[in-house]
């Protein structure tokens, strides 16, 4: 019963994805969600009360967004000298990431053109996710008082995120072909020099 019962689930999630990747969210509902799914409605909102809480659940559980065990959860993290060192490695492992995931991609390029509430639960997840890791390289580096890393970050992010979704339409930005592993090998030295520049090498405190 309980491998039914998470079989189910599984199906309801990876329904959610299809449908958010084919039409957005505002022909997103339970109904559609359920034809997809090949199942009752009801079991939906037994399993996940509502359709904002199945966007949570989809966000964090679907496939559809790194963890933060993923971004930073390895010895090569851990083990990065400095601050600067490791926001690239957090960064480039993003980005790789991010690439492998063309669903993700397509909801969000959706979500550009439709912010409503559905939208928002899914960037809460996005945003828990960058904040741990925030709280991790912060705990870990203690950050210059002078420079504000989240702001940073955030630029950084952005990047990645539009040039990633940008490969939909063109290859190519700047005459940088992103069709070949040697546009985003650039990318990632940009990442470095930029991070190298700008963030003071502080060294772990711990």
């Amino acid at each position: 019963m309980a491998r039914d019962k998470e079989e189910t689930k599984t199906r309801i999630l990876a329904a959610v994805g299809k449908l958010l990747a084919e039409s957005g969210f505002q022909q997103l509902g339970i109904n559609a969600i359920a034809r997809e799914a090949g199942v009752d409605k009801v079991l939906i909102y037994r399993y996940f009360e509502n359709l904002p809480s199945l966007l949570q659940t989809f966000g964090k559980e679907g496939n559809y967004w790194i963890t933060t065990e993923e971004l930073i959860g390895d010895e090569t993290v851990v083990d990065a000298e400095s601050l600067a060192d490791c926001m690239v490695l957090l960064l480039t492992r993003f980005l790789y990431d991010l690439q492998k995931r063309p669903i993700t991609q397509e909801i969000m390029r959706w979500e550009l053109l439709q912010a409503n509430e559905l939208t928002h639960e899914l960037a809460t997840v996005r945003d828990q996710v960058a904040i741990e890791s925030l709280e991790f390289l912060k705990q870990k580096y203690s950050f210059p008082p002078d420079q504000d890393i989240p702001a940073i970050s955030a630029v950084l992010i952005a990047g990645i995120v539009y040039l990633v979704m940008r490969t939909k339409v063109s290859d190519t930005f700047l005459g940088i072909d992103f069709g070949s592993p040697t546009g985003w090998q650039r990318i990632e030295k940009a990442i470095a020099s930029l991070l190298a520049a700008i963030v003071e090498n502080d060294r772990s405190v711990q």
